[in-house]
């Protein structure tokens, strides 16, 4: 430290000085977020599209869909979410996943079995998440959607598996606008572990729903692999825009 120049010093400082604010505003705000949590329920399964998981209006989700996506296909054959993408589930998500407050994640998880009943027992079925690349999993330490999977399989009794793995490094898919730039973002970024899914329900876990590109090259892969239902489980929807029922 003597032979530190003076630049030097000052990174470290200002980086020490970043460290203890952002545990300062944690310990500031866990009184807050407690209350918040403790008033805080999930949706009820009419408050949102059971088939792509945006927000509903009363009466205009049915079985074939929501205005959103009636008329259009999807990869998977249901959505659960616990909320919107908005205050305050948004704050918790980004804590969980930028702030290294990983026990959102079981929490979340517990949420998650909690909110799809009955579906999640019976049957051959089994949990499993959207995986991090390494580098970001090693950066983060630690795999949100792993820790939410995990705590919903053993929430609902069903096995936990981790059937998919990230193979190539991609582009943080909140940093891309458009439908078409994140599908091609994660094109061919997931392949299948060696398993054999014939007769199988797969529950698919991850944080945030947006477009549905992951997701959707995800549950394409575990189809391939033989899997006859694959459900999606999401903390939450960030409703489409433009659609004409987002939530104020």
């Amino acid at each position: 430290m003597l032979g530190m120049s003076i630049s030097a010093k000052q990174v470290v400082r200002t980086w020490w000085a970043a460290m203890a604010e952002a545990l300062l505003e944690d310990c500031e705000t866990s009184g807050d977020i407690a209350a918040k949590q403790a008033m805080w329920r999930a949706d009820e399964a009419d408050a949102y599209c059971g088939r792509c998981g945006a927000s509903a209006g009363e009466g205009a989700a049915t079985e074939s869909g929501c205005p959103h996506c009636r008329g259009q296909s999807v990869a998977w054959d249901g959505v659960v979410r616990l909320d919107a993408y908005e205050s305050p589930m948004d704050e918790w998500i980004r804590r969980m996943k930028f702030r290294r407050m990983w026990t959102w994640g079981p929490w979340f998880g517990r949420q998650l079995a909690m909110a799809s009943g009955g579906r999640l027992r019976g049957g051959r079925t089994v949990v499993t998440g959207v995986p991090l690349h390494w580098r970001r999993r090693w950066s983060r330490g630690y795999d949100q959607a792993w820790l939410m999977a995990k705590a919903m399989g053993e929430a609902g009794g069903v096995p936990v598996s981790r059937l998919l793995e990230r193979r190539r490094w991609t582009t943080s898919q909140s940093k891309l606008k458009s439908q078409h730039k994140r599908a091609a973002n994660v094109k061919d970024a997931f392949a299948m572990k060696p398993v054999d899914l014939t007769g199988w329900t797969v529950w698919l876990v991850d944080d945030v729903k947006t477009t549905g590109s992951t997701l959707r090259q995800c549950v394409r892969l575990l189809k391939n692999a033989g899997a006859e239902r694959v459900f999606v489980a999401v903390a939450a929807v960030a409703d489409p825009k433009g659609s004409g029922f987002e939530r104020s």
